[in-house]
């Protein structure tokens, strides 16, 4: 029996009433001189961020000045509630691209929201269901009936964990939620609010480096191995309008993330400007699988668990969600 999974959708939902309002219009272009020999039609653009370690080559890419050398003028904005809360403001249009997990875009687009995939950004690394170190937690077995911390129902953090822990015998029903922005959940945990958390870099570090937790079981083995995690997106109203500008974003993140791969002193740089994390735990950091070649061909594989799990109820269209940017359209 299919498990309909608990999860809040709000920011959806709101943001569902204006798809049938922007189905009619696009963004107006701009004129603005892009570093390969061509105009692009934004020249600047709001982007959508969390304060992840994951978010380093952005940072990068506006510190080398790679957005300016294609002619961007990149703007930052920042939410909170996973990529739910940054999917409302792409979507009403006051941002342009925005970071976010697959479940979270996939979710959307099932639900009549105009989104698209321009260009993949991490894939599995060090992120796990970590508990207290004094915990009675010792295998996944011992998460039923405990309460995990996530940042957002129904997104990756809760299909992974669902889909693991599922493997190893946890029943769906087993399994308790609380919605947590990843800063607040290493208190959580101290304060005994949460039995358990999934956490993300700088929080894998900054938390285990206290010695205070322990990872149990990875987010990331037997049925989600490999999965897909997050990337980047837009509407489908502003990849068709905007083809140059998204071409541009997408050159000046390849950059960044070769850069991102090879240097791990840039990665360091860009982590401390945008959180709190001491440089002296940023060098302690586990490296990050940061996507140098952009690989969206296996979202289906994030959709079926997806489905599996109750989700969504059907499968979209991967091949209208995933724009096929030309980056080597100069002109």
């Amino acid at each position: 029996m299919t498990f309909k999974i608990r999860n809040k959708v709000a920011a959806l939902a709101a943001a569902s009433a204006l798809v049938a309002a922007l189905s009619g219009c696009g963004s107006t272009p701009a004129p603005g001189a892009g570093g390969n020999g061509g105009a692009v039609e934004r020249p600047t653009i709001t982007v959508g961020t969390q304060a992840f370690a994951e978010l380093a080559p952005l940072h990068i890419a506006i510190k080398q000045g790679f957005f300016k050398d294609e002619g961007l003028d990149v703007k930052l904005t920042d939410a909170t509630g996973g990529g739910a809360g940054l999917i409302t403001g792409l979507v009403s249009g006051n941002t342009d691209v925005v970071y976010s997990n697959y479940v979270s875009l996939i979710q959307g687009a099932a639900k009549g929201l105009p989104l698209r995939v321009i260009r993949e950004n991490d894939r599995p690394g060090v992120q796990a269901l970590y508990v207290k170190s004094d915990s009675s937690i010792s295998k996944p077995s011992d998460f039923a009936g405990k309460t995990i911390a996530i940042n957002g129902f129904g997104n990756i953090m809760e299909l992974t964990t669902r889909t693991v822990l599922g493997s190893h015998g946890v029943s769906q029903d087993q399994l308790k939620f609380i919605e947590l922005a990843p800063p607040q959940m290493e208190a959580a945990l101290e304060l005994g609010q949460v039995d358990a958390a999934w956490l993300v870099e700088p929080f894998v570090t900054i938390t285990t480096s206290k010695g205070g937790v322990k990872p149990v079981v990875s987010a990331f083995e037997g049925p989600t191995e490999n999965l897909p995690v997050a990337g980047w997106s837009v509407t489908d109203q502003f990849a068709k309008a905007n083809p140059k500008t998204t071409a541009a974003f997408v050159r000046a993140m390849d950059k960044a993330m070769a850069v991102a791969v090879k240097d791990k002193a840039a990665v360091v740089d860009a982590i401390t400007s945008y959180t709190k994390i001491p440089k002296e735990v940023a060098d302690k950091m586990k490296p990050i699988s940061f996507a140098e070649k952009s690989d969206l061909s296996s979202l289906s594989k994030v959709q079926d668990l997806m489905i599996e799990r109750g989700i969504i109820d059907k499968p979209i269209n991967m091949e209208q969600f995933v724009v096929k940017v030309d980056t080597g359209a100069k002109g």
